[in-house]
């Protein structure tokens, strides 16, 4: 009897560490996550909510004919709230369809025209650019990115953290990843803000898709105000088969 009760003892134990196991594979968290429709951000990360349209900042590709534009595509800025304007006019010139302006707002990051596609009222742009005393980009969106621009905005962790996450969340970024994990800390003469992210790759019939998880490292150097970025591949995960 008691060599029977020292196995089954035996195979509760290993059974409850294979489970264990599971429970603790950190790549579970990265699957959920991935395959989460619902998920984007984590808690208190700064984005914009319920926007009606879609978000386009107006940049050196945008305002000029086709036969005049070049292989750089570095969005706008300014603190003249016309010469925004003149932009948007100019972007909705050259753009495929027409759109008549019905808004002009103006906050602490950007200069933005409502504009609605004259033959569909459910076409919204929300035409914008950024305010030269916020933030200028100088991050070419043809290239990778590493020098992402300058912030001219309040210096606090609560300031530069909300610039990072906006910046990642209207694409100014370049980067269209789930954001896993996003913290922010203050050393000597710059700021630096770690955020980690997933991107997922769907394969075709009979191929997996893969999940792919990246360490980005932003440095906000204080005295030149230059953010700067370093993107690292860390994990490939393999996820469901197509």
């Amino acid at each position: 009897m008691k060599k029977y009760l020292l196995v089954l003892i035996g195979f509760l134990f290993f059974t409850s560490c294979d489970k264990d196991e599971n429970i603790d594979n950190p790549d579970d968290r990265f699957l959920e996550l991935a395959y989460d429709n619902n998920y984007q951000y984590p808690d208190g990360f700064y984005y914009e909510k319920n926007l009606i349209g879609y978000v386009y900042y107006e940049n050196t590709v945008s305002i000029k004919p086709i036969n005049e534009r070049e292989s750089i595509w570095i969005e706008l800025n300014t603190n003249d709230k016309e010469q925004s304007k003149t932009w948007s006019d100019l972007s909705n010139e050259y753009s495929s369809v027409d759109r008549e302006i019905i808004k002009e707002i103006e906050t602490e990051k950007y200069f933005e025209i409502v504009r609605v596609n004259i033959e569909n009222v459910n076409d919204t742009l929300l035409s914008r650019v950024h305010r030269s005393d916020y933030f200028i980009s100088l991050h070419d969106k043809f290239t990778d990115i590493d020098t992402v621009g300058i912030y001219n905005g309040e210096m606090s962790t609560d300031k530069v953290k909300e610039l990072i996450e906006y910046l990642w969340d209207c694409e100014t970024l370049g980067l269209y990843d789930k954001v896993v994990e996003s913290k922010i800390s203050e050393s000597g003469n710059e700021f630096e803000h770690y955020i980690q992210s997933l991107y997922v790759v769907y394969g075709d019939f009979g191929i997996k898709d893969m999940i792919y998880v990246y360490d980005n490292y932003f440095q906000l150097n204080k005295s030149n105000r230059i953010l700067t970025v370093n993107r690292e591949l860390i994990k490939e995960i393999e996820g469901e088969q197509n």
